[in-house]
């Protein structure tokens, strides 16, 4: 028994490390950076939340975003790109995800979302708001030299 205690107390110091270091880390990111970082929560809402949803045996059944796997590569970019610096970095950045943006709202326009009568729902708006918030602090990290 005292050996399981010795190992979860061991495991237990590792795990507050890693929590400790991580947040170090990300204390000594710029403003911008953060941003980014945060913006993560929100791209997972982005792939997590139905896109739209439809009326269907009396209830209401969500339709999950085609391009999901997609944010997914985004996000690695995004959180990987903060490391490396300069103007093709931004190129990176700003073709991915304005890729992803133009994909959404061609497909909301086309109404290609599903063949079923369909409304949107708040995981299309997240879908939208994701890729602006990093464009815009990927401009604004290039611009400010902030690398």
């Amino acid at each position: 028994m005292e050996a399981l205690k010795e190992i979860l107390y061991k495991l237990g110091l590792f795990c507050a490390g890693l929590v400790r270091t991580a947040m170090e880390w990300f204390m000594d990111l710029s403003l911008l950076n953060k941003v980014i970082v945060i913006n993560t929560l929100i791209s997972f809402l982005a792939i997590t939340l139905p896109i739209a949803k439809y009326y269907i045996f009396e209830s209401w059944t969500g339709i999950n975003n085609p391009f999901a796997v997609y944010l997914i590569l985004i996000v690695i970019i995004m959180f990987a790109t903060i490391f490396f610096h300069g103007p093709m970095v931004l190129a990176l950045r700003v073709i991915a995800n304005l890729w992803y943006l133009a994909a959404i709202i061609v497909i909301s326009a086309a109404h290609a979302i599903s063949h079923a009568p369909y409304v949107l729902s708040i995981g299309f708006f997240f879908n939208l708001i994701a890729p602006v918030i990093y464009i815009a602090a990927s401009v604004l990290i290039f611009l400010e030299g902030d690398y």
